[in-house]
Parts: structure tokens; sequence; C-alpha cells
């Protein structure tokens, strides 16, 4: 089914008679902004600066290291995502949540590009799988975010391997910086 189809189908666009197009179903998606802002509370313990330890795994032709990072989380456009702001300086947009899709959404935008999607926390545990270019290397990649508390955090990144298991490429150690 086309994704008109699919969106009609779903409630989401009508058929406008008199002018013959699509519209919006404005008594369906004006809910939606309500669900996102409320969703995107499951996240506040994000926002703040954290300091992460980034491990990256040796490769047959390139060797193990360790790097440190910091990183500010804020919410931006009334709530509804959150940038991070890295070693570059520069906010950019890194998560929200799709209330049409019932999804989470972490987008790449800067030498990563791509999005992660995530149909939810499982306890502690937010695991998201996506397509991803980086610096023009095609991968697909399951990214899993363990919250250990409001102060602490792990993100574990695996890369699909060509026979579908999934290796290990780095992890981020992420404690809370005191204020």
């Amino acid at each position: 089914m086309l994704i008109f189809e699919q969106l009609v189908t779903r409630g989401f666009m009508a058929l406008d008679p008199n002018r013959n197009v699509l519209t919006f179903n404005m008594d369906v998606v004006s809910k939606f902004p309500g669900i996102r802002k409320k969703k995107m509370e499951e996240f506040r313990w994000l926002i703040g600066e954290w300091a992460c330890e980034n491990r990256v795994r040796a490769t047959p032709t390139t060797p193990a290291y360790t790097d440190t990072y910091i990183y500010t989380y804020e919410y931006a456009d009334n709530d509804t995502r959150i940038t991070v702001t890295g070693p570059s300086g520069k906010a950019r947009p890194l998560l929200t949540f799709d209330p049409f899709s019932n999804r989470w959404m972490t987008t790449f935008i800067d030498g990563l590009y791509g999005v992660l999607q995530s149909d939810g926390w499982q306890g502690n545990t937010l695991v998201s799988v996506g397509r991803l270019t980086m610096l023009g290397v095609d991968c697909e990649l399951r990214q899993t975010m363990t919250r250990k508390g409001d102060n602490e955090c792990h993100i574990l990144n695996e890369e699909r391997l060509p026979d579908g298991s999934w290796q290990v490429t780095d992890e981020f150690y992420c404690r809370r910086k005191a204020a």
C-alpha cells in the first residue's frame, strides 16, 4: 500500500471533496503534539551536561582507543525534541518522539547521517536501530542506551555484519557533570 493510502487508512488524512485534495484530519492529528510532549518527559533525566568516555573497539586494521567528550543535552522547539551540543559547540537535533508511528527517532545530521528508530523503553533500556552513513560509509547500527540512574548511562553501538550478526563498534560511558 502506498504512503498516502496508508495515511488515509490510518485516519491521519482525509479527502476534501470540495477541493479534491488530501488534508489532515484535525480530529485525529490535533492530539499528537500533546502525546509527543508527554512522551518527551521520559528523557527529562538526560537534560544537562555529561562527561562521556568513548571506548572504540579494535578492528583487524585499526587499534582500540578511548576518547572523552563533554555533551550538553537540552530541550528545544517547545520541548518537542532534544538537542545535543558536543565538541563543535553547535546544538544539533538528536531525539524526538513521533506520535504517528509511536516510535522514538534518534537523528544524526553532521558527519554521521541517518535515523535510528525505537519502539520504546524496556525497563531502563532503549534499543534503536537504523541505517546510517558515516563519512560516506553505509551501515546498519543498533544503539542500546541503558539508564543507570539520573546521573549515569551507557550507550552501546553495534554494527550489523553481512551474516546478520551484530558486532560491537564502540560504547559510551557517561556521567552527569556536577553542577
